[in-house]
């Protein structure tokens, strides 16, 4: 009797590590498939004009949830988790954009450049150049100039004098070093992306209020369409909401 029960004790514990294996692999599936579910509901909400970025950011943070868990993870193919990384850390950096939310900009950007300096060439990642010139104008927009000629350094020379997305950082640099600040106002109307503007909008405002402080100094009184102009505003209108700010 003691060897049946032993026999019967060794079945059924292979019984129930089989049906764990079962319950595993079961879940490891449910899981994949709700990755993949949620980032197709992301992409489709990213898609539509004019965003909801409440709606997108629901989506954003249960996708990150589930980058967390390894079983969501196991049932993916390898392109298929370069994907839905890259498409979620690229749409997190662009959010933030579009909340003016630069800490989190910071965050997310540093993210996606890591991932893709550790991931794939240029041509798997057709975005990589619009991101790391968004980086640009970040690093520029938040006086970061040590770390805007570190990134740069990384860059190939062929890339910087073609590529748009790098140009137009180098330019608006090169602008502020000039005190060329006219050039920065032709060139938020050159932009090569829509994202572009929130940098370019701060570092006009960083060159106004410099400029604000000179007229301060310079001028005992002064009309308020000398005050625009000189503030490179075209409408006195503008100057007068910049100046309440």
């Amino acid at each position: 009797m003691a060897g049946l029960d032993i026999v019967h004790q060794r079945l059924l514990d292979e019984w129930r590590q089989e049906s764990r294996r079962d319950l595993s692999q079961l879940e490891m599936v449910l899981k994949s498939a709700e990755m993949e579910v949620e980032c197709r509901k992301l992409m489709a909400e990213w898609n539509k004009e004019p965003k909801n970025l409440g709606v997108i950011g629901v989506r954003l943070k249960r996708i990150k949830e589930l980058m967390n868990n390894r079983n969501a993870l196991r049932g993916l193919t390898h392109n298929a988790l370069l994907m839905i990384h890259r498409d979620v850390f690229e749409i997190d950096a662009l959010c933030a954009v579009l909340r003016s939310d630069l800490n989190s900009f910071r965050e997310a950007i540093t993210v996606l450049i890591n991932f893709y300096n550790s991931y794939g060439s240029n041509e798997e990642w057709p975005n990589k150049w619009l991101m790391i010139g968004l980086d640009l104008m970040f690093l520029l927009a938040t006086n970061q100039h040590t770390e805007f000629h570190m990134l740069l350094e990384q860059i190939d020379q062929d890339i910087q004098q073609k590529n748009p997305y790098i140009k137009i950082p180098m330019k608006l640099e090169q602008s502020l070093i000039e005190g060329a600040y006219h050039k920065i106002v032709l060139t938020e109307k050159n932009i090569p992306s829509p994202y572009y503007a929130l940098f370019i909008r701060i570092s006009m405002d960083t060159v106004r209020n410099e400029i604000a402080l000179c007229v301060e100094h310079s001028f005992i009184k002064i009309s308020q369409r000398d005050a625009a102009r000189l503030l490179l505003f075209n409408d006195v209108n503008e100057m007068i909401s910049f100046a309440e700010k």
